[in-house]
């Protein structure tokens, strides 16, 4: 089955079973490296409702969701998901388990207030490798939250009057012609 999710400008499809669950460990694709920091176009901002992964690669689609769930109180996955992003950039030992540290505590401590949903296993594991922190230390958890995400906030972001207001911005009223 298909779900569809229309925004007013676009429409975005989604099929649940191909997602990546507990049971079902699809990997999702890699997001590319962040595009520059320039303005985005008007066509940039409307590929975001096409699809998450294109809200995802740009600096300003990432600030502009983070902008929209911290109104509704729910930037945790959004702040968890840069800051493992953030830590995979590192490279100095000492910096790495440092960062890996603060963003346990940030995130996935039960005592911490921004504590992001896992499962269990996600969550073991996650233990487990705090005992030695690398880079891929929260690869599973980030994988998981990136597809609540994709699931749950993008689909509001993109049906939202904060979307549908940067759209308006750009003075174009009309869906570009592909």
């Amino acid at each position: 089955m298909v779900f569809g999710i229309l925004c007013g400008w676009c429409a975005q499809s989604e099929n649940p079973d191909g997602q990546t669950t507990s049971q079902n460990k699809e990997e999702t694709q890699p997001v590319p490296p962040l595009a520059p920091e320039a303005a985005p176009t008007y066509e940039i901002v409307y590929s975001w409702c096409q699809a998450f992964e294109n809200l995802m690669k740009y600096r300003h689609g990432q600030k502009h969701l983070a902008e929209f769930l911290k109104g509704e109180f729910s930037d945790e996955n959004i702040l968890f998901w840069q800051a493992c992003e953030e830590l995979k950039r590192e490279r100095n030992l000492e910096k790495i388990e440092e960062k890996a540290r603060i963003i346990y505590e940030d995130f996935i401590s039960i005592l911490s207030p921004k504590e992001v949903s896992l499962d269990s296993r996600v969550r073991d594991q996650v233990n487990t490798n705090m005992g030695r922190p690398s880079i891929s230390t929260f690869d599973e958890a980030q994988n998981q939250i990136y597809v609540l995400m994709q699931r749950d906030s993008y689909p509001r972001y993109v049906s939202s009057v904060a979307y549908r207001k940067l759209l308006e911005s750009f003075g174009v009223r009309e869906m570009p012609v592909d």
